[in-house]
């Protein structure tokens, strides 16, 4: 009997989680209208400003596979660790929540582009 109850309350919070545990991942072009926490990944894009430490990391984050740039640019703003290979023009996922117009981030990690490169040996 016992059991049964464990069992049953494991099973709730399973369905639970799974419903309402998750963290929806976006790019730019999809975080109109989103709030809560969320992760977002795209391309640093323009000038990156400002002390992650202080003030904050500026920059703008645009669609990864957007040959035509013609996806929205959303301003950043993150305070924590930087990671190495921080760089405009690299992809990153970010988490944090959009804030006005602005996404304010609480993590950042960088893809690493030799990761996904197409091989060469023959």
């Amino acid at each position: 009997m016992i059991a049964l109850a464990i069992a049953s309350v494991l099973a709730i919070f399973l369905v639970y989680t799974s419903l309402h545990g998750s963290t929806p991942a976006l790019q730019p072009s999809n975080l109109d209208g989103h709030g809560g926490t969320i992760s977002l990944t795209g391309k640093v894009t323009g000038r990156v400003t400002g002390d992650a430490n202080t003030s904050g990391l500026h920059f703008s984050l645009r669609d990864i596979n957007d040959p035509t740039k013609s996806s929205p640019i959303i301003p950043i703003i993150y305070h924590g660790q930087v990671p190495d290979l921080f760089k405009s023009g690299r992809d990153v996922n970010l988490t944090g929540r959009l804030e006005g117009k602005a996404f304010v981030a609480t993590q950042l990690t960088t893809k690493c582009p030799s990761k996904y490169a197409a091989s060469t040996k023959a």
